[in-house]
């Protein structure tokens, strides 16, 4: 979701070699992204830009961020932000015991990141997945052929492996898979609410936690309180029914439906989020 104004543009690569996962992601502008939980068993590792944070702690120009198996995560950039990823699957090192990577599935348990000490060796990481996943854009039978996908598939591991070399382990203080968790319940949570009111003791029981954690959590994930964040995630909600409206929609109705009970401050959030009235996203969608 955009951090600011009506919305983003984004782009998102996905190949997958035996075993070997690299992705990319960019995104145009200040946003918020959140992930709930992945495959279990699956190590992610991230490469951000600059201008990143990763639950809710900021990455360094020499961090390689890790996700653990079966967590989600939240992303926050402060500008224009890519994300190059590599994911490993176990059978990869159960074919290949002696497979030398410190992203193996033994520390994919622990809660920390790597520091790249060699800025040379992540920049070769994040140029080649620039690359191969550009190429491959515009040229995809190229992986049609058995020896390029090995080719392929071999560079990528060389690459990471030449990250892993120059890597330090550095484990997180906080207590990160408990706050990824409460965040993903609290996201849950208001994606079940759906377009009924839900009050701040029904958010805590629901995720699981008091309210005095749920608002660090979600303050430090998102840069809200807990009832900013449900707010403004109920605009976009809004935005959406008004973009696509059923017969005799109205902006009073939507915004009663949503918990918006003053019209007048619904109208200003919403035109300070969107750039416009929600009347007039009405009117437009309506005669178009």
């Amino acid at each position: 979701m955009a951090d600011s104004g009506p919305s983003f543009g984004g782009r998102y690569w996905h190949l997958h070699l035996e075993g070997v996962v690299l992705s990319r992601l960019e995104m145009d502008q200040a946003s918020v992204l959140t992930v709930d939980e992945r495959v279990p068993d699956f190590s992610v590792w991230h490469v951000m830009s600059p201008l990143c944070s990763a639950n809710g702690r900021d990455v360094g120009l020499q961090d390689v961020v890790m996700v653990r198996p079966g967590e989600g995560g939240t992303m926050r950039s402060a500008g224009d932000a890519h994300v190059a990823t590599f994911g490993l699957e176990p059978s990869l090192f159960a074919k290949a015991p002696d497979l030398d990577l410190p992203f193996g599935p033994s520390n994919a348990a622990r809660a920390g990141r790597w520091h790249v000490a060699s800025d040379a060796a992540r920049q070769r990481f994040n140029a080649l997945n620039q690359t191969v996943l550009a190429q491959l854009d515009t040229q995809p039978q190229i992986l049609e052929t058995p020896a390029t996908r090995t080719t392929l598939r071999n560079a990528i591991l060389d690459a990471i492996m030449a990250v892993g070399e120059a890597a330090t382990f550095r484990p997180d203080r906080a207590a990160v898979g408990r706050h990824t968790k409460i965040m993903a319940r609290f996201e849950r949570t208001i994606e079940e609410a759906g377009d009924e009111p839900i009050d701040m003791l029904e958010l805590c029981r629901r995720s699981g936690t008091s309210r005095r954690s749920l608002e660090a959590v979600v303050q430090l994930r998102t840069g809200r309180s807990p009832q900013d964040y449900l707010r403004w995630r109920r605009l976009w909600r809004a935005r959406t029914m008004l973009r696509r409206p059923a017969e005799g929609t109205t902006v009073t109705g939507i915004a009663f439906k949503l918990g918006f009970w003053h019209l007048g401050r619904f109208a200003a959030a919403y035109a300070s989020a969107f750039g416009e009235r929600p009347s007039a996203t009405l009117a437009r969608a309506i005669r178009h």
